[in-house]
């Protein structure tokens, strides 16, 4: 078993668990944080990461709202072709997509800024998910991080 199948596994144990806590997900904003780049998305081949799609899939399917945070930079070039790829991959219904400032050159800070963005705007993390160690930091939830 890979470690994204094994990830999607204990991903889907946590929303089951809040699924059978709490009866409406969806009216207390519960959210998950997804990075993009080797998390969601492949930057080998561009496609989706099947479990890590699979568990954003399951995620909305319950109600919980997938919020994804990347660090490429949110030049309108960039927001484009990554806006354009996520409809290529089918991956759609996330309430928020964050892009690093251009000004904000550190990656740790910027992911921190995003995640507390969002909990100020509202939203409740179950988890976040990612690939590096500042993808599932402060204000993310339970840390997912696939090594």
């Amino acid at each position: 078993m890979s470690i994204y199948d094994k990830v999607k596994n204990h991903g889907i144990k946590l929303i089951d668990c809040l699924v059978s806590i709490v009866d409406k997900p969806s009216s207390k904003n519960f959210c998950v944080f997804f990075d993009i780049d080797d998390t969601l998305i492949s930057s080998k081949n561009g496609k989706n990461i099947e479990p890590i799609y699979e568990l954003y899939n399951y995620a909305l399917s319950k109600n919980v709202r997938p919020i994804l945070i990347t660090a490429r930079p949110g030049l309108s070039s960039n927001i484009d072709k990554t806006i354009k790829q996520l409809g290529e991959n089918v991956i759609k219904g996330y309430d928020l997509l964050y892009f690093r400032p251009e000004y904000m050159e550190n990656v740790e800070e910027f992911k921190t800024f995003a995640r507390r963005n969002a909990n100020e705007c509202g939203y409740t993390p179950l988890f976040s998910i990612g690939d590096m160690k500042w993808d599932v930091g402060s204000y993310g939830g339970i840390p997912l991080l696939i090594q």
